[in-house]
């Protein structure tokens, strides 16, 4: 993830001053040949004075990190999750605030456009009924089975970042989630919230690999394609004619959408991530005008709590104590 916030932040007009990693090789493949690289965050933090950090290392290491940086008062941009719970979350967003340091954790797809537009248009669906978002990743191949559970865990934020962004006013961290197992490594998640159904289904064994989001009401219904970053709407009509043509219509609506998407992308030279980019921008725009984070310290809170909620439901004991 360090290559592509990297490249982000360069097409931002952003300059990297360093580069830290405890493979040096691999920092300088993303820092060039002019940068400084670093095997510690420390040394990084009193060479060099950068006014914002991006975080990409294992979410076990964030702590200390973030810590170092709030000392040397750097904003911090840092991947998901933020902290390895909602204590040390709520302790490290404390420690920012009073140091008035931005920290912000990198739910990109909350951002994404497409999402935008879905949230703006919403009411073309009617009356909703049901969201539902199915993240099924290839990232556990290999992975030991007690592991399982953690690695789903690490996805979460994203989906619950985007229900925060459909019940802005709503604590989600209040609301009563069930959580039940669906096939050999997959779980799903669920609420019901004012009358909308939110279902997410996580799943490490489930083929192809998906991030998506279905947005239905009693007169069409919003699809989102998250990995691709574009969204289409469907009409709810329910005739004879509609019936027939739609898998017509389907397939011409996904081929148009797709092609403009990707043609806007490589416009823009966003190659991967879309989201990222425009979470960023929002992210540098608040720490040059000293303004709030684009992702406050409630909403990340919340989502680590519901995070901590799934933990304490599938992790079974002998792992949580490993």
């Amino acid at each position: 993830m360090g290559r592509w916030h990297a490249h982000a932040a360069r097409r931002l007009g952003a300059q990297i001053i360093a580069v830290g990693d405890t493979d040096p090789d691999r920092a300088r493949a993303v820092a060039g040949p002019d940068v400084p690289v670093f095997t510690s965050p420390q040394a990084l933090f009193e060479s060099v004075d950068p006014d914002v950090v991006h975080l990409c290392t294992p979410s076990g290491s964030h702590g200390e990190i973030i810590r170092a940086a709030i000392a040397h008062g750097i904003h911090v941009f840092a991947e998901k999750p933020l902290a390895t719970d909602a204590t040390e979350t709520r302790d490290l967003c404390e420690q920012a605030d009073k140091a008035q340091v931005l920290l912000c954790p990198v739910h990109q797809y909350a951002f994404q456009p497409a999402l935008e537009r879905i949230r703006a248009q919403r009411d073309r669906v009617g009356r909703p009924e049901l969201i539902d978002m199915r993240f099924f990743s290839a990232g556990a191949v290999g992975a030991d089975a007690r592991d399982l559970p953690r690695i789903a865990g690490d996805i979460l934020p994203h989906p619950i970042a985007i229900a925060q962004r459909f019940w802005p006013e709503r604590p989600l961290d209040l609301v009563d989630w069930t959580i039940a197992p669906v096939g050999s490594a997959g779980w799903q998640v669920s609420a019901n919230i004012d009358t909308v159904a939110l279902r997410i289904t996580l799943s490490l064994a489930a083929r192809p690999s998906e991030a998506s989001l279905a947005l239905y009401g009693n007169k069409g219904a919003w699809e989102a394609d998250l990995f691709h970053g574009y969204a289409r709407f469907r009409d709810g009509t329910a005739s004879r004619r509609s019936k027939t043509l739609r898998p017509f219509s389907d397939a011409g609506s996904i081929l148009r959408h797709a092609a403009v998407n990707l043609t806007g992308r490589a416009l823009r030279r966003e190659p991967a991530y879309p989201g990222l980019r425009t979470l960023l921008a929002a992210f540098y725009t608040a720490t040059a005008r000293h303004g709030q984070s684009p992702i406050g310290a409630e909403e990340a809170i919340a989502v680590a709590v519901i995070r901590d909620h799934f933990l304490s439901r599938t992790v079974q004991p002998e792992a949580r104590e490993a």
